[in-house]
């Protein structure tokens, strides 16, 4: 499994604060006014005329969404909306680890609460989890079976939400798998179950690889296999001009190739975002 440091300089000698911290959002006046002055001096492209979204996000249609933040949005009820369920933070690896923890209100004598851990992924966060967490841990009060309530855990990825980002380079799905293992140890958690999605999805099955004893059940809505990733990319690059160089056969480009142009290149010509960020995060946080 390893160990890591992605805290900002050397890695202290003293061990590290293991204690578990409540934490509350909040959105200052101040902050909300300064958001509302970058957003009053934001300078918008004319876009290319029919284009619509084919080059990309059109200065007409951003203009609409700045107005509505800027005017409209209530963030007064959308922070006493996040902070609906109870957050904490904790240090792990050199990083402040934001998670929202739901206990089950109303658990009868005897009965204990299963552990469940939920990832989120990309573009996403803790909150895409709230609907669903009434349901986890007062099944009964929505006609589901109370025998299975649940304990839930919904961590923020380090880097996203109020999770401290990395300050050293390599940050990946086995890092982030290790810290929320090391989070569920610290709560109290030697085995308990796992959801992920999109990110999520490949950080609960890392962990699940991991520390296959701790880990109960995964249950995943995205489905990634990435060990064919590299020969499917050539695959798509060479196999339709050179098929005997990917070790296809003319009826395997026959059949394949309608469908690449279909989804494939799409995907392709839809995804130049996850390019940057992949290979040039810095530039994407400027």
């Amino acid at each position: 499994m390893g160990d890591g440091w992605w805290g900002s300089g050397e890695r202290p000698q003293k061990n590290e604060d293991a204690r578990v911290r409540p934490f509350h959002i909040e959105a200052s006046e101040e902050d909300n006014k300064d958001l509302h002055q970058r957003l009053d001096r934001t300078r918008y492209v004319t876009p290319l005329e029919e284009a619509q979204f084919h080059y990309g996000f059109p200065g007409t249609e951003l203009q609409k969404i700045v107005s509505y933040w800027r005017g409209e949005y209530d963030w007064g009820k959308q922070v006493e909306t996040l902070n609906r369920y109870p957050h904490y933070k904790t240090t792990i690896e050199g990083l402040d680890v934001h998670f929202v923890h739901v206990k089950p209100p109303h658990l009868p004598p005897g009965q204990k609460a299963v552990p469940l851990l939920l990832v989120h992924g990309w573009p996403g966060s803790f909150y895409e989890f709230y609907r669903i967490i009434p349901l986890l841990t007062e099944p009964g009060k929505h006609g589901l079976d109370p025998k299975v309530t649940f304990e839930v855990i919904c961590p923020s990825i380090p880097g996203y939400g109020f999770s401290e980002a990395p300050h050293k380079q390599g940050f990946d799905a086995v890092a982030a798998a290790r810290i929320f293992y090391k989070l569920m140890l610290r709560l109290g958690f030697s085995q308990f179950y796992l959801q992920g999605g999109d990110w999520g999805s490949l950080i609960t099955t890392t962990l699940s690889q991991m520390r296959p004893e701790a880990v109960k059940g995964l249950h995943l809505n995205l489905l990634l296999m990435s060990n064919r990733g590299l020969r499917m990319l050539l695959c798509i690059l060479l196999g339709r001009h050179l098929p005997w160089l990917v070790g296809l056969t003319r009826e395997d480009v026959r059949r394949l190739f309608p469908y690449f142009e279909k989804s494939v290149y799409a995907v392709l010509r839809e995804s130049g975002y996850l390019h940057i960020q992949a290979t040039k995060p810095d530039t994407a946080r400027l």
